[in-house]
């Protein structure tokens, strides 16, 4: 996308921010999703990050990766030039609305319950969107 865009010239100032917002949102879905296996990941010896981060550090972490894609989503748009929030609204907001999601993932999530981690783990698709619109 970018280089289709805007030639072989990458700003790392914006790509950057944006790349590191991908691996936070990408510890947050497969976290989630990773507690639906841990009893067999136990089982097997498999180090997933439910198991590292435990019951109670699960939730901890994942706020703070969700402040961290947040904040990195903003700062994409401030260092791809669109200025404050008030000068593009559509974008400051759609992330925002993005990182919104993502914290009811967190906060709602039952750790222990298939179904419901299942559930947070296909509305992954609505940050996704989010995102894309913004």
């Amino acid at each position: 996308g970018w280089v289709a865009v805007h030639g072989n010239n990458v700003d790392w100032s914006v790509v950057g921010p944006l790349y590191a917002s991908g691996i936070c949102w990408t510890l947050i879905y497969d976290t989630l999703y990773a507690h639906q296996d841990k009893a067999d990941d136990a089982k097997l010896g498999l180090k997933s990050t439910a198991l590292t981060f435990g019951e109670d550090g699960t939730k901890p972490v994942l706020t703070a990766l969700t402040g961290a894609a947040w904040g990195c989503w903003m700062l994409a748009g401030q260092n791809v030039g669109f200025g404050d929030v008030l000068d593009a609204p559509l974008y400051y907001g759609g992330v925002s609305a993005a990182a919104a999601h993502l914290l009811w993932q967190v906060y709602t999530a039952d750790l222990n319950n298939v179904e419901n981690l299942a559930h947070r783990f296909r509305s992954n698709n609505t940050v996704g969107w989010m995102v894309f619109a913004s």
